[in-house]
């Protein structure tokens, strides 16, 4: 009660210096701050206040600051979403939101669910980043429109697709660490009322690295390619998008020459890591409005994927790890304004998957995994806006073939105290199939025995589904600080879990156990986030952010801190741009201390708390090239033992999956773009 009390009296006094820091500048100028122009080109991160739920929209110009290569990269700058290396030689890296797994937030590409299944663990890792137009972040549960899963938010991202976008796109990055990208989009108006979208995107690391001198190659080997096409339909009352992407990636990492640009793949009683991953997919999305003042519609979203995964996880133990997923899904969205205040959505949902995995390895583990999912629903939204308060309320009832049915009830709303200050309230369930073996693909790359806790064997993995109560407020505010406008938000949410599949790493080291946990021995999570930005002199921008979580699982039979997770972490971003447009941006993360999964509960063991400083500068010109150049872990930070290695009282222990900090260092970059009209 005591910690809580520090923590409500912490925000409020946030609160009060927001509005001292407010009352600096004359209070004539507060409408204003949305058309002021201090000099700079459109903002790279902006908040949609207008809705029941505030959203955070990171632009094309957020992404330029950190010459990001994939989605799962673009987030250097945010301390929204995180972004951190899975293990010491798979080069995945996840991300977590709101101190949580990607797995619980809803993932979507134009509000169409496509990064879930088997896609859940590499899906944003093999976007390209140079294609995204933008992502738009939005904490706690989402609309019941996009479906019953998002237990703490939902990332939707969109390709540049636009009507005017440029005939050609180009993008090329190297950086010394053996690392080639390139990007090409090609954008082709047909008529007045269609036009498509081509990308094409390559990548290589060349070789391998040892910077920590660990004898594992820090990066992976890597061979990636995607290729997509998107049409653009817009007529008098029909508009419509249909798309296809397909991707596929090869990587092989594990122990190093003495060279350490090799990994010594064909020798035996090595250790080394493989894998091969391909994604189809296909959508299409169609709407109609149904009379003249657009005041009804009728949408209609169609997608189909298919996705493969092959690894070799382990070849010490020769862990074998194998997933095929087909899944077809449609939703139907019926949209009709009852009158001037008030908005009803309402409409069908539906969904087929199937999914074939397997794990095998020559120490006992043998998990063979087919089912097929049927899912069907229905949901109805009414959006309420008054001239200061707004609200929606929704709700969904689902059937599954596999879990029966089920509610899921959501709430959001807004309440205005005046243009440049809003408060947020929103709660919600939610609930996830857990795809416990492509989920949790980088802790197994180790010898240790897996235990799986069945609850039923009529389930999936023996497994119930995960479920979630989610619950938070937002606090916007926009003013003007030293005559130049600032924007803080505050947002403080808590997690509460029903069921909820874990990891337990802690219990021992020679065992994985995964179980679901119920009622009192269900996790839950609290966090809060500050962000202020600011202008505190012409083309010059600031951006200071802290956040703090905590997350409790029940491992090694007590509710704890869960591994390799900052309690505290705080983020500054400085962007400057001179008249003749350089441009000199730079970020620094502090990141706490972190827990190290461990099996002792007389010892417990944290990493230190350690700072990622990198700046870039770039210089565009006006016929539409542009160069950069950049050095990321300026600091040279080095994590010397990611992959765990030790003598137990049994046998030899090996785990890869014990990163909290990277392992190769300081890695220096440059690039071009090109836009040709």
């Amino acid at each position: 009660m005591y910690r809580r009390g520090k923590r409500i009296s912490f925000i409020c006094f946030i609160l009060l210096v927001s509005n001292i820091l407010s009352a600096q500048s004359d209070s004539t100028h507060i409408d204003t701050v949305k058309t002021v122009n201090v000099g700079v080109d459109q903002a790279g991160v902006m908040f949609d206040a207008n809705g029941a739920s505030l959203k955070q929209i990171l632009g094309q110009n957020e992404f330029k600051k950190a010459a990001c290569c994939t989605l799962s990269e673009s987030f250097e700058l945010s301390n929204t979403v995180e972004i951190s290396n899975s293990d010491g030689v798979s080069g995945i890296r996840q991300i977590e939101m709101m101190g949580l797994n990607g797995k619980y937030a809803l993932m979507t590409r134009d509000n169409i669910p496509q990064l879930g299944g088997l896609a859940t663990l590499n899906g944003m890792n093999n976007i390209p980043g140079p294609m995204v137009s933008d992502v738009r972040l939005a904490k706690g549960t989402g609309s019941v429109t996009l479906g019953y899963e998002g237990i703490t938010g939902g990332i939707d991202y969109g390709l540049k697709t636009a009507e005017n976008a440029p005939k050609w796109d180009l993008n090329a990055y190297q950086n010394n660490q053996g690392r080639s990208e390139i990007n090409i989009i090609h954008s082709h108006k047909i008529n007045a009322k269609l036009n498509h979208t081509t990308y094409v995107h390559g990548g290589k690391q060349f070789f391998a690295t040892d910077m920590n001198h660990d004898m594992f190659s820090d990066i992976p080997l890597t061979s990636r390619i995607y290729v997509g096409n998107q049409l653009n339909y817009q007529g008098k009352k029909t508009e419509g998008q249909f798309g296809i992407t397909y991707w596929n990636e090869q990587k092989m990492s594990g122990e190093v020459d003495h060279n350490n640009h090799n990994v010594l793949s064909e020798l035996p009683n090595v250790f080394r890591f493989n894998q091969q991953e391909s994604k189809f997919d296909a959508f299409g999305k169609f709407g109609i409005m149904l009379n003249e003042k657009s005041e009804s519609s009728f949408g209609n979203i169609l997608n189909f994927t298919v996705h493969q995964n092959n690894s070799l996880l382990n070849s010490l133990i020769q862990r074998n790890y194998s997933g095929k997923e087909f899944k077809l899904s449609y939703s139907g969205l019926y949209q009709t304004n009852l009158s001037t205040k008030l908005t009803l959505k309402s409409g069908i949902s539906s969904m087929i998957n199937q999914i074939d995995e397997s794990l095998i390895d020559t120490i006992g583990t043998n998990i063979l995994q087919k089912f097929g999912e049927k899912q069907v629903g229905i949901f109805a939204e009414l959006v309420l806006k008054l001239k200061k308060l707004s609200v929606v309320l929704g709700a969904r009832q689902d059937y599954h073939n596999l879990y029966g049915y089920f509610l899921t009830p959501r709430v959001h709303s807004k309440y205005e105290f005046n243009k440049n200050n809003k408060l947020f309230i929103q709660a919600g369930m939610g609930r996830r199939t857990p795809y416990m073996l492509i989920e949790n693909l980088p802790l197994f790359i180790n010898n240790r025995f897996i235990q799986v806790d069945q609850h039923s064997k009529n389930l999936p993995y023996g497994l119930p589904q995960e479920v979630g109560f989610n619950a938070g407020l937002s606090f916007f505010k926009n003013f003007f600080f030293m005559n130049y406008p600032s924007t803080i938000t505050i947002d403080v949410f808590s997690t509460q879990f029903q069921n909820q599949t874990v990891i337990d790493r802690d219990y021992s080291l020679n065992q994985l156990t995964i179980a679901s946990r119920n009622n009192g021995f269900a996790g839950n999570t609290n966090s809060i986030h500050l962000e202020w930005t600011t202008h505190p002199i012409r083309r010059m921008e600031v951006k200071l952010a802290y956040r703090y979580v905590k997350n409790l699982q029940f491992l090694n039979q007590e509710l704890q801190i869960a591994p390799f997770q900052s309690v505290h972490r705080g983020l500054v971003v400085l962007g400057y741009k001179t008249r003749d447009k350089w441009y000199f941006d730079a970020v620094s993360q502090i990141n706490g201390p972190k827990r190290i999964a461990y099996f002792s509960k007389t010892e417990s063991k944290y990493s230190p708390s350690f700072i990622i400083i990198n700046a870039q500068i770039r210089k565009t010109f006006e016929n539409g090239f542009e160069f950069y150049v950049g050095a990321e872990n300026i600091g040279n930070i080095k994590q010397a033992d990611p992959v765990l290695m030790m003598q137990s009282s049994q046998n030899q222990i090996f785990d890869a999956a014990y990163s909290w900090a990277p392992a190769n260092g300081i890695n220096y970059y440059s690039g071009i773009r090109m836009v040709l009209k």
